[in-house]
């Protein structure tokens, strides 16, 4: 064979070769266009806030705690506690040591008490092991929340009594005849802290006021009066208008009286004119460990309708970290919104021209703008519409099966909660096949 004949023989190879290469291409694009890897979220219910940032100042009816002893402070309470007035709220003892033993005291003569109870009661029992281990599992849960929301104090009442119902179940299942030996063991090792001990009796710091314990004092007590709330203004919460006052050496704490705490917060007058209108109030406090917190509208502060404001807000919830809060970005929750999430990368436009008929046969086009998302249903996709009823900030809340009357058109079904929305895809359209 000649070389021009193997050349031509070569080239014709390599253009059938390139063609199939081309066509193989072509085939995976329309493949591709028609059969495009999707991605989808379930439309799930659910309850969103609409809500206003605001810094908040909070003020209380607050009493300094003064303590003239000296010696090692033990608090008899904890932050958010309620306490009545002359209530002991710490002890001041001759050192650390002799707190600690006082503390260990305490526990040792409660667990006493508490067994001596079971022995009197030993013969009467009548709780059954599984009512017993469904109240200790349940008390399991509470500790663990307690911990959560770091109540320390309600979480060690709340072991006293698992530890109570662990050793009432060791006397029903008969694994536990008497407890005398441990009783008589506690006690001996109360006896001699006692002994060694020659300073565990301190000296009582007593509450000026009914009310809440707080522990931390930041020199702004009484920086605000309570008479005076009405007549804040914007700039009065200025660090140039409320001046930190000097903590003396001898506070060891405070209380706050009355049923209410107030915060004060400056807002624009749409702001205002939304706190007005609002049917219910709420305050989320990011630094609370709690959910959303019911509060009322104490009062609008502003010159004109149209001029900034100081809203002042007050509730009644307390618990440990409500009760050191001072200045604090929080939210005003002016309503809530109860509806299908849909991220807003899900949501398309369509328009859709329909023609009505008047009675007297006139005919009339109309076009409209219809918002909705597309639904996998099988292996087709659809498009439904969607009625918005809130917009947040990369989402939107639609209506759960609304009636026919508010939809925007006949043409496309409407979205039902748990619906498989499209999130991520290109190329979408109604009745598309995908893989």
């Amino acid at each position: 064979m000649e070389k021009s004949d193997k050349t031509v023989i070569i080239r014709k190879v390599a253009v059938a070769i390139i063609t199939l290469l081309l066509i193989a291409y072509i085939v995976s694009v329309v493949l591709k266009a028609n059969f495009t890897q999707i991605k989808t979220e379930t439309a799930n219910i659910m309850t969103v806030p609409d809500a206003i940032s605001v810094s908040g100042y909070f003020i209380r009816d607050e009493h300094l705690i003064k303590n003239d002893n000296q010696g090692f402070i033990s608090y008899e309470l904890s932050d958010g506690d309620k306490i009545s007035v002359n209530e002991t709220v710490a002890c001041v003892y001759k050192d650390e040591s002799a707190a600690a033993d006082k503390q260990t005291i305490d526990k040792l003569e409660t667990q006493i008490s508490g067994l001596q109870q079971l022995e009197k009661t030993s013969q009467t029992i009548s709780a059954s092991p599984d009512s017993l281990d469904k109240n200790i599992a349940s008390l399991l849960s509470d500790i663990n929340l307690d911990v959560d929301r770091r109540d320390f104090a309600l979480a060690n009442k709340n072991i006293e009594t698992m530890l109570y119902n662990i050793n009432e179940r060791q006397i029903a299942t008969g694994k536990v005849k008497s407890f005398s030996g441990t009783i008589a063991e506690l006690q001996s090792r109360v006896s001699e802290l006692k002994k060694n001990s020659a300073a565990i009796t301190g000296k009582k710091v007593l509450s000026p006021a009914t009310g809440y314990f707080a522990s931390c004092v930041d020199g702004y007590e009484g920086c605000i009066n309570i008479s005076d709330l009405k007549e804040l203004m914007p700039g009065d919460l200025s660090d140039d208008k409320i001046k930190k006052k000097d903590i003396p050496d001898n506070v060891i704490g405070k209380t706050f009286s009355g049923v209410y705490w107030y915060v004060a917060c400056e807002v624009s007058a749409d702001e205002a004119l939304k706190i007005k209108n609002a049917y219910q109030l709420g305050v989320d406090i990011p630094t609370a460990n709690s959910s959303i917190i019911d509060v009322e509208l104490e009062s609008v502060n502003q010159k004109t309708q149209t001029s900034d404001a100081v809203v002042i807000l007050k509730g009644s919830y307390v618990n440990a970290e409500m009760a050191n809060i001072r200045k604090e970005d929080i939210s005003i929750v002016v309503n809530t919104y109860k509806g299908i999430y849909v991220p807003k990368a899900a949501v398309h436009e369509r328009q859709v021209t329909e023609t009505t008929e008047d009675e007297k046969g006139n005919k009339t086009a109309e076009t409209k703008n219809v918002k909705g998302v597309y639904v996998r249903i099988g292996n087709e996709l659809q498009f439904k519409q969607i009625i918005v009823i809130y917009t947040g900030d990369d989402f939107v809340v639609c209506k759960n099966s609304p009636p026919r009357e508010e939809w925007v058109t006949k043409e496309y079904g409407i979205l039902k909660a748990y619906d498989d929305v499209v999130v991520e895809g290109a190329n979408l359209y109604d009745g598309k096949i995908i893989s």
